[in-house]
């Protein structure tokens, strides 16, 4: 028995520290979106989405080492809704990202167009020369 409300009055004496932890971990879930945005200048944190992959574990980490010591409802259901979230962005990052599929076609159609000096060349002639590569320049000169 003794034990028990030793256990309590630690509990008591650590709920202040444990909820600025648990306030703490919500805005940090909250501006890790905005840390990609910030980051996009830098093309390998923009393709990765590093910072926020960091900031999220960061939030699930204070979340979660509060919830270890501090078993109130509230703060289980913030340990409990920070991990749907980081379920939420690994679907979002591994699925609904992912590139369609697509097969090139066979060939090209064939067409009439004129080159860089405004000869007409048409691509059945050029390609019985061998085969071609197609550049398209946006714009004019």
């Amino acid at each position: 028995m003794r034990s028990r409300e030793q256990a309590l009055e630690v509990s008591a004496r650590l709920a202040p520290r444990l909820t600025v932890r648990v306030v703490l971990s919500l805005v940090v879930l909250v501006l890790a979106p905005f840390s990609w945005w910030w980051s996009m200048d830098d093309p390998a944190l923009r393709a990765s989405g590093l910072t926020v992959w960091i900031m999220l574990a960061a939030a699930l980490f204070l979340s979660f080492s509060a919830a270890w010591r501090d078993r109130r409802p509230w703060v289980l259901c913030v340990a409990a809704f920070e991990l749907g979230v980081l379920a939420l962005f690994l679907w979002a990052f591994f699925v609904v990202a992912r590139l369609p599929g697509s097969e090139p076609p066979a060939r090209a159609p064939d067409f009439t167009l004129p080159d860089q000096e405004g000869r007409p060349v048409t691509l059945t002639e050029e390609l019985t020369q061998g085969p071609v590569l197609l550049v398209f320049y946006r714009g004019h000169w």
